[in-house]
């Protein structure tokens, strides 16, 4: 996974952040019973966010020392500090009612195990939540790896999602998958 430039400028300062996130909570509704993994965690911001309204969220990140920030002190987080591409059967996904990615999804280079795995291991119901660069954002990672929101629905619906939300973001957008009866 590649860290790309202007991290600092993806999603503004801590209330640009806040607004984004309190916008997150709304469309995915997050209940006691609800387990998020949050893969790419990154910071941890919106991981803890999460935790403020679920049960768990499984905090996954390569970078093991971002996973010690101040972000990550919730009791309901489980720091994972794997790279998701070589440790994907390791994680117990099945266990999720939502798995999010924010940013990190187009730089992940096992997508397509990665929705071969979630169509497998996800419950009908569970949602994948993703936030990604639109392709004209002036930041970010190289356009050839970023998705348009018609591209990355393309990828993910044939896996069994189908989108049940989305919204615009500025520089990025959200977009809320469903996972199909098998």
């Amino acid at each position: 996974m590649a860290i790309h430039g202007g991290q600092g400028r993806q999603h503004g300062n801590l209330e640009a952040r806040s607004a984004i996130a309190d916008r997150l909570l709304e469309t995915m509704r997050l209940g006691p019973g609800d387990v998020v993994f949050d893969i790419g965690s990154g910071d941890g911001y919106y991981s803890s966010r999460f935790a403020e309204s679920c049960g768990k969220v499984v905090s996954v990140e390569a970078y093991a020392e971002a996973l010690e920030g101040p972000y990550y002190q919730h009791v309901n987080i489980e720091k994972q500090g794997v790279d998701v591409c070589a440790k994907l059967g390791a994680l117990d996904l099945s266990r999720a009612t939502h798995v999010f990615f924010s940013n990190s999804f187009h730089d992940m280079e096992c997508q397509d195990e990665i929705l071969r795995t979630l169509a497998r291991e996800l419950s009908e119901g569970a949602r994948l939540d993703l936030i990604e660069f639109h392709l004209d954002t002036p930041f970010g990672p190289p356009r050839h790896i970023r998705y348009s929101k018609e591209s990355l629905k393309a990828k993910v619906e044939p896996h069994g999602f189908e989108e049940k939300a989305s919204f615009d973001l500025g520089t990025h957008y959200f977009v809320s998958f469903e996972r199909r009866q098998a």
